[in-house]
């Protein structure tokens, strides 16, 4: 029972942690500045473009996590990326990528654009980097630096709403694009409230110690600070277009 208490206690106290960490991005100057950044159309299509090159690398990402993990977890994040991967086909939602692609022709991009426009150079070392968090680290660690992603963007967690929720509104509110119109904001401003909980429920059953809980800690961390590189990255991508 004594070891009981102390796991779920552990658990507890991890979860304000990783919701506090959350939240303090959204503190940090490269999220103060690219939520800041008055929008045109063409920074937004930008922003979309790279997002899109983004999105693609998660599958990367998750994946690599996937191949190291126990195999219940194995489950809950083929789970968590059927959606990413194949869309909702009952609902009629295609998969996050072609999302993030409607949504900058709603922006008044051409499919093509996406290809003819590839990731920039921030990007692709961002990517490298989220990526050799996944293959290097401890299977926790690499889980919850994936994690983390989805944790910074559930409105449920994130006292001032979600990147995808402040963006799309920022969107709406300058540029006059509906938020629902928004194909690939307005799905991860719900979607990621279920994605961010897929941590905890794995740190529930997987952390049992000090030693697990760092794990957790750094790898969140880790992913953490290379998003703020990655946000800093998007507004200076932005600041040079008219």
């Amino acid at each position: 029972m004594a070891t009981v208490m102390k796991t779920r206690s552990l658990t507890r106290d991890l979860g304000k942690q990783l919701v506090k960490m959350a939240n303090a991005q959204f503190e940090s100057e490269p999220f103060k500045r690219l939520l800041s950044m008055p929008l045109t159309k063409k920074r937004v299509q930008m922003y979309v473009i790279q997002r899109t090159h983004w999105t693609v690398n998660r599958r990367d990402c998750w994946a690599a996590v996937q191949s190291a993990a126990p195999f219940p977890v194995k489950q809950l994040i083929w789970d968590h990326e059927r959606d990413e991967l194949e869309g909702d086909k009952e609902n009629g939602k295609p998969n996050h990528m072609v999302m993030s692609v409607n949504e900058g022709v709603a922006l008044g991009l051409k499919a093509v654009d996406f290809q003819r426009i590839g990731p920039s150079d921030g990007c692709i070392a961002c990517c490298h980097a989220w990526q050799n968090l996944a293959r290097t680290s401890h299977w926790l660690g690499g889980l919850a630096a994936s994690a983390a992603l989805e944790l910074s963007n559930s409105d449920q967690i994130l006292k001032g709403g979600s990147m995808s929720r402040r963006m799309g509104l920022k969107i709406e509110r300058e540029l006059g694009i509906p938020f629902k119109k928004q194909q690939s904001n307005a799905e991860h401003a719900v979607a990621d409230i279920a994605h961010a909980h897929m941590l905890m429920e794995v740190c529930e059953e997987y952390v049992t110690n000090e030693y697990e809980r760092d794990l957790v800690l750094k790898g969140a961390s880790e992913s953490w600070a290379v998003d703020r590189i990655w946000k800093g990255h998007l507004a200076d991508l932005m600041a040079v277009i008219r």
